[in-house]
């Protein structure tokens, strides 16, 4: 190869490499990018990009624990209070910042604010969700918590109507909005927040929501009742009276309730109901609509602690006329209780579900083999063909 020729290449090469691909990219691409960013590292690129976008950005991403240096070097609280304190002014003039230079006009699509740190004060949050509520978000988050300060979200979030899905996570605190009026909102997530009744009935009754998410949270005397709902979880939810917790949702699709401390579950309305998972600590058994509100799902699973033997027996005593007919029921996962009483609780619903194709037994532990072989014996009985898994390892608390 002639030695000029080559050279030329080796400067093509170089000079291709040295193109500023970025530069190239349309304000609209670079936009997409930095929304996928946090809005510190999102503000962090001015520093050497040509065109200064981040404001622009309609993706609000705020986390306190990226303003909180890990100093193993802090040795007494006094110390540590000095830094928390650095750390919050840091983070509060950041945040301030980013809103006195950020264009109003500019709609929000998401709005993230994260601050879990118990000794500090996040004082000026309700004045950024009061500026994040004008600027008519789509999604908004926001898991706070501390000890020293009472949280309280704003009433202009509850009255939002541009808002599709909101998620609040408050350390325990209670919301108490004068109204609510969210006419978009599809999705509601509470998590660790004390809900009065009052609270619940208002949020549960809103026009749009289809799925609603409940985790640890505080529920009183608690009536969720709503025509629109599809899925519905109450995950480690408690009280410390024993109210009922009334579920009234005749276009729910899914329910999960995994709960030892809640009070009792009475259902009213779930025709619509497909799949459900019920780890309760009670059940209503003089409630005919325990069972029958299950009856149409095509998957179930159901689990009592021990406590619940002695109501399951009484159910059975009585014969089997509070057990509806399965008739969907394809999966059937079941535990704890059923496996006291000779089998009696899983034969009941074998007959009450005769195109059953899968049967899975819970913590199947102190069988007996006589108890198994009767149990065997009726699962030989004609029927389609289905599958038995065993489970001898408990994933829940007896």
């Amino acid at each position: 190869m002639d030695p000029t020729e080559s050279r030329t290449k080796k400067r093509r090469k170089i000079a291709h490499a040295n193109v500023d691909r970025i530069s190239e990219m349309s304000d609209n691409l670079l936009i997409l990018i930095l929304s996928s960013l946090s809005t510190k590292e999102a503000v962090q690129t001015s520093l050497l990009a040509k065109r200064n976008l981040w404001a622009a950005v309609p993706v609000l991403d705020f986390d306190f624990d990226e303003f909180c240096l890990d100093d193993y070097t802090i040795e007494n609280l006094e110390e540590y209070e000095e830094k928390i304190c650095e750390y919050e002014e840091k983070f509060t003039n950041f945040v301030d910042g980013v809103f006195e230079r950020r264009d109003p006009s500019i709609h929000l699509d998401s709005f993230k604010l994260k601050w879990n740190e118990a000794e500090s004060s996040p004082d000026r949050a309700p004045a950024w969700l009061d500026t994040v509520a004008k600027s008519k978000p789509k999604c908004l988050s926001v898991h706070i918590y501390t000890e020293n300060y009472y949280f309280e979200v704003p009433d202009s979030i509850f009255s939002c109507e541009s808002l599709q899905e909101m998620e609040l996570q408050l350390g325990f605190e209670a919301i108490s909005p004068s109204s609510v009026n969210l006419p978009c909102l599809k999705k509601l997530t509470l998590n660790t927040i004390d809900i009065a009744d009052e609270v619940m009935q208002k949020l549960s009754a809103l026009p749009a929501l289809e799925e609603m998410v409940l985790s640890n949270c505080h529920l009183y005397t608690c009536d969720i009742s709503s025509g629109t709902l599809k899925r519905l979880v109450l995950d480690g939810c408690h009280n410390e009276i024993e109210p009922a917790i009334t579920i009234s949702t005749p276009s729910l699709l899914y329910l999960e309730v995994l709960s030892w401390t809640m009070g009792t579950i009475k259902f009213k309305k779930l025709e619509s109901l497909l799949q459900a998972c019920i780890h309760c600590d009670k059940f209503d058994d003089e409630d005919p609509l325990f069972f029958t509100g299950l009856s149409n799902a095509t998957y179930l699973e159901l689990m009592l602690p021990k406590s619940g033997v002695m109501q399951m027996k009484d159910v059975l005593e009585e014969g089997t006329t509070k057990f509806s007919t399965f008739n969907n029921l394809k999966t059937l996962k079941i535990g704890e209780w059923c496996m006291t009483c000779e089998f009696d609780v899983v034969a009941c619903f074998l007959f009450h579900a005769r195109n059953l194709e899968k049967l899975t037994l819970l913590h199947c532990q102190e069988r007996n083999k006589e108890s198994l072989s009767n149990l065997i014996n009726l699962l030989e009985r004609p029927r389609k063909i289905w599958t038995v898994d065993f489970r001898l390892d408990g994933l829940y608390p007896p």
